[in-house]
């Protein structure tokens, strides 16, 4: 009876030891929500609140043609996953999600949004 005992125990010790796994997500620039983006209506809101909602864009470019301005609110979401069962398989993942979002703001007001 100790001897099945001694066995399970070593068994659920050595099977935690065997398998390995870990994600890990990251995050860098100006991630904008779709929650967010649809908040966002041209002719409403103003240049203000995208900021205090957005923060700094990336980027801004004037456009002439139209005494407008864009900005760029550009991120990189990337994922990677790592596993393995010892001496049998290892593996990784890695995936990268790249993202922009516009906005186009004339005397103060968006005056249209889209996502690149």
């Amino acid at each position: 009876m100790r001897a099945r005992w001694f066995i399970v125990m070593a068994s659920l010790t050595l099977a935690g030891c065997l398998v390995t796994s870990s994600n890990q997500e990251k995050t860098t620039g100006n991630y904008v929500a779709e929650s967010t983006f649809s908040q966002i209506e041209p002719g409403k809101t103003t240049a203000g609140w995208v900021k205090a909602t957005l923060g700094d864009p990336s980027e801004k470019k004037p456009v002439p043609e139209t005494n407008s301005e864009v900005w760029k609110y550009q991120y990189t979401e990337v994922k990677e996953g790592n596993g393995a069962i010892f001496l049998i398989f290892g593996g990784s993942s890695k995936k990268e999600k790249q993202g922009t979002a516009f906005v186009e703001i004339k005397d103060g007001v968006v005056t249209n949004k889209w996502r690149g």
